[in-house]
């Protein structure tokens, strides 16, 4: 498949709009020990307004980089030992991101599995926490632009049929009922069916 650099228009789509359109989307990790990549399977979006959103208080040092015009990463640290790896999304201000929950490894998979000993494959970025390990992915890569550097993400040429099943997103405790977990139909690669 062909894959080209989306415009900042892209980014600056709502999040529920931005999520299912970076399904099939190709990201990409440059480290010294070599590149690794794989096909964005699995997205959550976040809104100002959703009170499981890390935006819904509003701006603060933590979550600064959520208020960015789309196209930034939105890294955060969980439970004392887990990063998470967001895209901003929507107009400068807006409080919007897509936690990128899920990757089908296709690149660099001796590194995702250096990264992550012992794991099978399958397990190897099926989790947003798993993803980050796979692929290096720390706190200081939060707010880098996801243009043509060390972290970058790439639109499919031409959309493919790719089915998308939507429903209520997972590991949260509030607003889950709001459908905006997108998913390949193919399960192998998800965190959870």
């Amino acid at each position: 498949m062909q894959y080209l650099h989306p415009s900042q228009g892209f980014f600056e789509l709502e999040a529920p709009q931005l999520a299912p359109a970076l399904i099939g989307s190709l990201l990409i990790r440059k480290t010294a020990a070599g590149t690794v990549s794989g096909a964005i399977v699995e997205t959550e979006a976040y809104t100002e307004d959703d009170p499981a959103s890390h935006s819904y208080r509003g701006c603060t040092q933590r979550n600064e980089t959520m208020f960015r015009h789309g196209g930034f990463a939105y890294v955060y640290f969980i439970y004392g030992m887990h990063h998470c790896f967001n895209v901003t999304s929507g107009p400068e201000g807006s409080g919007q991101a897509v936690l990128i929950r899920a990757v089908e490894p296709l690149d660099g998979i001796d590194i995702m599995r250096e990264n992550r000993p012992g794991r099978s494959d399958g397990e190897l970025c099926s989790g947003p926490a798993r993803l980050c390990s796979a692929f290096g992915i720390t706190m200081a890569d939060n707010g880098v632009h996801l243009g043509a550097g060390e972290l970058s993400i790439l639109i499919p040429y031409s959309i493919d049929s790719i089915d998308i099943v939507t429903s209520g997103r997972i590991g949260i405790s509030n607003a889950r009922e709001r459908e905006w977990r997108f998913r390949s139909a193919d399960p192998r690669w998800v965190s959870r069916v």
